[in-house]
């Protein structure tokens, strides 16, 4: 799954003229994979259980008296079609 800041940083890259190309070294590798990689705000949503079957959702949200947030989507949210 794409991060909003690998997304930010690809589109960047792929704007014309927009970002000057910039040679990977040594130096500024560490610079750029902190750039990259997602910050632990932005991984909250990991750490929420999800359900990935509806019915399974249903038993347990109706057991702890809580709602049910359900996504749909054309394709699969976990990517397993």
């Amino acid at each position: 799954m794409i991060r909003s800041a690998t997304l930010l940083f690809l589109i960047l890259l792929l704007l014309p003229g927009s970002v000057s190309a910039t040679e990977l070294t040594e130096g500024n590798f560490r610079r750029i994979r902190d750039f990259i990689l997602p910050k632990p705000s932005e991984c909250r949503w990991e750490r929420i259980p999800w359900r990935t079957t509806l019915w399974k959702a249903v038993i347990e949200a109706n057991q702890k008296d809580r709602p049910i947030l359900l996504w749909a989507m054309n394709g699969h949210p976990l990517a397993c079609t």
